[in-house]
Parts: C-alpha cells; structure tokens; sequence
C-alpha cells in the first residue's frame, strides 16, 4: 500500500488468500511500477548477517522514514515468496505441518 499505491485510497491494492489442506497461499498486486528485487540498498533484505541494520544509513540519508524490513520479516515467515518480474505481484506460500 505504501510502495505501490502511494497511500492512495484511489488506487486499488488486490488481496486474495487460498487455504489448503497443505499451505496458506496470499497473493498481491498493486498498482504500482514494482521494483528490482537486486537493488534495495533501502532494505534490510540487502544486508549481510554481520550488519543487519546497514540499510538505516542509506534511509537517513535520503530522507526516508525508519524501517525497510518488511521483505526480510516476510521471507523468515513463509516458506515461499514469488515475486513476478515487474515486482508489484506477489505470492506468499506457508506450507501447513
């Protein structure tokens, strides 16, 4: 919502959630351009297990808000995460015990 729609309750963010016996499967697409999943020095997703908070200078820097780790927060939570190649899709897959 905030990426891809800008927080612009014009634009529509679709959510859709498939359960099954053996996974919970969510899907996403915004509105936005999506993004290069090999360029986000803004994300914690970017950094090395020594220097987990690396990301927090470049955001300091541009003036962007604390944060950055909702991609790594989301890939220790599900087992699956594809993302389509524009980078505005995605589905998170969570296989069930």
């Amino acid at each position: 919502m905030e990426q891809g729609a800008g927080f612009n309750p014009e634009l529509v963010v679709e959510v859709a959630a498939v359960r099954s016996q053996r996974a919970i499967t969510y899907y996403f697409r915004d509105p936005g351009s999506g993004f290069n999943q090999e360029n986000l020095p803004h994300a914690a997703a970017s950094n090395t297990p020594e220097n987990p908070i690396g990301h927090l200078a470049y955001r300091e820097e541009h003036g962007m808000r604390p944060g950055g780790f909702g991609i790594m927060m989301t890939r220790q939570l599900v087992d699956e995460v594809i993302y389509n190649e524009v980078g505005n899709e995605v589905l998170l897959i969570k296989h069930r015990c």
